[in-house]
């Protein structure tokens, strides 16, 4: 089955439905390293941050030793 299309203007109404704590947080980074975790099965992936707001780092070290979904977007 084929995704069903959504109207955009319909989207970002229900974007701006959602609270401030519901969007997550968003940095303009740069992978720079992954390392294999052999012990626990795990990659731990490092980036470097170019943001001038802190305070959206300070957001995701609160956030610390927590599961989340990560989407990485190329930006050019």
């Amino acid at each position: 089955m084929g995704q069903k299309e959504v109207d955009p203007k319909r989207k970002r109404k229900n974007l701006k439905k959602l609270s401030k704590k519901d969007r997550g947080i968003t940095l303009t980074t740069e992978l720079v390293g992954i390392k294999n975790l052999k012990t626990t099965g795990n990659y731990r992936l490092e980036f470097d941050v170019f943001e001038i707001d802190t305070h959206k780092v300070k957001e995701l070290i609160d956030k610390l030793n927590k599961a989340y979904v990560m989407a990485l977007v190329e930006y050019d």
